[in-house]
């Protein structure tokens, strides 16, 4: 297995790329699902701050991580990684995490970490449920820890619902916070950049009650 960047997506890696997705997204609606997924290649072809990197298995595409640059904001948006059902448990998520962390260290050498969009574990499904903890768990082995006070929500609607996620981060810098500005900032790129939700009231609802000074700690098993 190799893992690189994949910069001129040829069509059979875009129908792989969407088989990985149809195999691993948490979405339902088949119909999102695939106007997600034409957006994601709309962005890899059109926005070269948007990287994918992908593992590969004797030429096939088994895993992507796709990030997110935000240069000025010296931060990152993990947007997605998954592992093709058939290969997982086998250590590829933790080699495509790492790699993906390397290559945003080679390109902003001195900058202040990556965050992810985290499902929270508050669901009735025990299925789901356990899905989301093992998530979270896998992410918090590699360091990826949870911004307190956070009510990130996730611009991307179902029937009207609006979800609330963890925001986390793998810092990249020896911090326990980071002021409310920097996060404010970041979340209006991601709104606007990454989902072109130029909307303004998820906006209001995420950023009004933010601490001035947000604290960054893990999440312990016991808190899942």
């Amino acid at each position: 297995m190799n893992i690189k960047e994949i910069k001129n997506l040829t069509h059979a890696e875009f129908e792989e790329l969407r088989n990985i997705y149809v195999s691993t997204f948490p979405l339902e609606n088949a119909k999102q699902l695939d106007t997600y997924i034409n957006h994601i290649h709309d962005m890899l072809k059109n926005d070269n701050r948007y990287h994918l990197y992908a593992a590969l298995e004797k030429r096939s595409i088994i895993g992507i991580s796709l990030l997110y640059v935000f240069e000025n904001l010296k931060m990152a948006l993990l947007d997605y990684m998954a592992v093709t059902p058939n290969f997982q448990r086998r250590g590829i998520g933790r080699k495509l995490f790492e790699f993906t962390s390397s290559e945003f260290n080679r390109c902003i050498p001195d900058n202040i970490g990556i965050l992810l969009e985290v499902p929270k574990e508050n669901v009735s499904d025990p299925n789901v449920w356990l899905k989301r903890k093992k998530r979270i768990q896998f992410y918090s082995n590699l360091g990826v820890k949870v911004l307190k006070g956070v009510n990130y929500l996730l611009p991307l609607q179902v029937d009207g619902d609006v979800e609330e996620m963890y925001l986390m981060i793998k810092l990249s810098k020896n911090v326990t916070s980071i002021s409310r500005n920097s996060i404010a900032d970041f979340i209006n790129s991601v709104y606007t950049d990454v989902y072109e939700y130029r909307k303004t009231d998820l906006l209001r609802r995420t950023i009004t009650n933010l601490p001035d000074v947000i604290d960054i700690k893990g999440l312990k098993v016991r808190d899942l």
